[in-house]
């Protein structure tokens, strides 16, 4: 009787045992095939009102259809002591887990993120700037193969009277992808012929040898234009740059940039200093710009520079100037020309003009700059200040066939020594050449993505509130599990 029992025992400890075993591997079963249907079959559910967790349908769009790798590699530090750091990390952070996951389609990975630290990791910060040539840290690289686009802190944030009111990092990140995924380089062309400045001139002074490399980095493919060789502006031509010619270009000439910017909706930059004749009066009609004879002086102390330049602190709103204007960033220019609109402007309702530049109040437009001295404001002459130093002009090019047409853009500024290769670089010179460049192409409206507004709860309880939320989250939950506690000692007696 004692054996039989011996041998039940035993029997119910073997089935005891494998039972567990058993249990243990349906229950690691249950897990794996959890995991790879949650791998395979899963969907992402953002229950934030704002939707601060998802990307806008256009940047999924494009992320779709991407073919290579994407880098995004984030050299901006994150350091502990400095709370604008930490937020911008928390921002990116956030986003970025978004990219991954939009960027990894059937199982293959096309967007891959990197955070270095340029002080700690000096060897990979060294690989980065051979491999990419950066010149620059504190920035977000976004790289598919050699083509590459920066994207700096100031690009991220939305400014309104000094204070940060909104994260723009999507536009930002999926602009840069779109711009290093494009098979298609934006083309420009540089006039020539007429004593102009020259992309391949190292010259101080006269040279945008500087400009050049800039804007090859950021796939922008450059050629020259001689109009007095080329029987008409080449038909790949997406923008022409005309940087300060020293002598007139011919009637001919000017009829083919006209034709160039009517027929084909085209995109202009020109760039003139004062007393130099241009002889693109007609042109400039058409866009309702009118580019004076006259040489601005400013008296202004905040304007002044010391060895006579201007600084310029006065930005209209406008995409060119949005991040001057945010960040209160100057731009550094040597003596201007009035470039204002022209006031035959007005009758042409498909015609925009917007004065973007002034200069201060204590300023004016000199006339007689080659015969007066010492040069003093005429009143009935002269032009008081402000003065308009830089203007813009669109051209609405209507709809046919139920598809609107891009109209041409045309840019003027009256100074162009501002982007040469001694002052590209100084105070927001290159952001304003740069958002020029990207404005008249039409790049920075390529996306409809709103900005995402910084939000900040704060939560404020009354003490009988504090005494309720303390029930429900606390006591409560605490005395049921107190209650079973007792219940499993009772069992177990």
């Amino acid at each position: 009787m004692q054996i039989n029992r011996f041998n039940e025992f035993r029997l119910a400890r073997r089935f005891r045992v494998a039972n567990r075993v058993l249990q243990i591997i349906l229950g690691l079963s249950l897990i794996v095939s959890l995991n790879f249907l949650a791998a395979k079959y899963f969907s992402r559910i953002d229950l934030t009102q704002s939707g601060t967790y998802t990307l806008a349908p256009e940047s999924k769009a494009y992320i779709r259809e991407l073919d290579e790798l994407v880098e995004i590699i984030v050299t901006i530090p994150n350091d502990p002591d400095v709370e604008e750091l930490q937020q911008i990390h928390q921002h990116l952070k956030k986003l970025f887990r978004e990219y991954q996951a939009a960027g990894t389609i059937n199982g293959q990975t096309y967007i891959q993120i990197e955070f270095v630290d340029v002080y700690r990791q000096r060897k990979r910060a060294q690989e980065l700037a051979n491999k990419y040539n950066l010149t620059q840290e504190n920035i977000i690289l976004v790289a598919m193969g050699d083509r590459t686009r920066e994207v700096r802190q100031a690009d991220l944030y939305e400014v309104e009277d000094n204070q940060i009111t909104g994260f723009r990092g999507e536009k930002a990140i999926t602009s840069a992808i779109i711009d290093v995924s494009s098979k298609d380089e934006d083309k420009i062309y540089f006039l020539v012929g007429h004593g102009e400045m020259r992309l391949d001139d190292v010259d101080p002074l006269r040279g945008l040898s500087q400009l050049e490399s800039f804007l090859r980095e950021r796939n922008y493919s450059l050629a020259t234009l001689d109009l007095a060789v080329d029987p008409d502006v080449p038909a790949d031509a997406d923008l022409i740059v005309i940087p300060s010619p020293q002598a007139s270009l011919l009637p001919e000439e000017v009829e083919k940039l006209r034709r160039y910017m009517s027929e084909r909706n085209g995109r202009m930059i020109v760039l003139i200093d004062p007393g130099r004749r241009h002889g693109m009066d007609d042109l400039f009609y058409d866009w309702g710009v009118l580019a004076d004879d006259m040489v601005v002086k400013d008296d202004g102390p905040d304007f002044r520079a010391q060895g006579g330049d201007l600084i310029i602190r006065r930005f209209a709103e406008h995409p060119i100037t949005e991040l001057l204007v945010d960040y209160q960033i100057t731009a550094f220019f040597g003596p201007p020309r009035p470039v204002r609109t022209d006031p035959a402007a007005l009758r042409d309702p498909r015609l925009k003009v917007t004065q973007i530049i002034g200069t201060s109040d204590q300023s004016w437009a000199e006339r007689d700059y080659r015969t007066q001295s010492p040069e003093q404001f005429d009143e009935g002459r002269d032009l008081k200040g402000p003065i308009t130093i830089a203007t813009v002009s669109t051209r609405s090019a209507g709809t046919e066939l139920g598809i609107t047409i891009p109209g041409g853009r045309f840019v003027a500024f009256g100074n162009s020594d501002f982007i040469t290769n001694n002052r590209l670089r100084a105070f927001g010179n290159r952001t304003l050449i740069f958002n020029s460049i990207n404005w008249t192409l039409a790049r920075n409206s390529r996306l409809n993505i709103a900005t995402r507004p910084l939000e900040s709860y704060q939560i404020v309880m009354s003490e009988r509130d504090l005494t309720r939320t303390l029930v429900y989250f606390a006591i409560i939950p605490g005395a049921t599990a107190l209650l079973g506690f007792f219940i499993f000692l009772i069992r177990r007696r």
